[in-house]
């Protein structure tokens, strides 16, 4: 299963089993749909004003920070990217949620993949 959006994406790794998430220039790996829900939840809770104030002397157009846990590490977004990762999140939990649904995106796909093969042989 994948979801893309304009700057990102999120699938299943067929090797590891792990969800990956490249954003950006942003790369994460989560075990389980429950972190990647826990992520989404935090955005939720993302206060724009907030993180906003703490940062109007940082001449970055990203002014919203998200931190990460136990790390040093603060990911910084612009208003939009919050958006459209939020978007992306629910997209990707929400067929998640709904096998039979992506299976037969999957089986779209590989009649897509088919249907190539003939017509450029």
């Amino acid at each position: 299963m994948k979801k893309l959006s304009e700057n990102g994406q999120l699938f299943i790794c067929g090797a590891c089993r792990k969800i990956h998430l490249e954003f950006g220039n942003l790369a994460m790996d989560f075990q389980s749909k429950e972190k990647l829900q826990e992520l989404l939840n935090f955005l939720n809770t993302v206060s724009a004003n907030h993180f906003e104030n703490e940062v109007l002397s940082n001449n970055s157009r990203r002014k919203i920070l998200v931190p990460f846990a136990n790390s040093s590490i603060k990911l910084l977004l612009s208003d939009m990217e919050i958006k459209e990762l939020t978007e992306l999140i629910q997209a990707f939990l929400h067929d998640s949620a709904n096998p039979a649904k992506a299976a037969l995106q999957l089986t779209d796909l590989k009649k897509l993949s088919t249907l190539n093969l003939i017509l450029l042989n």
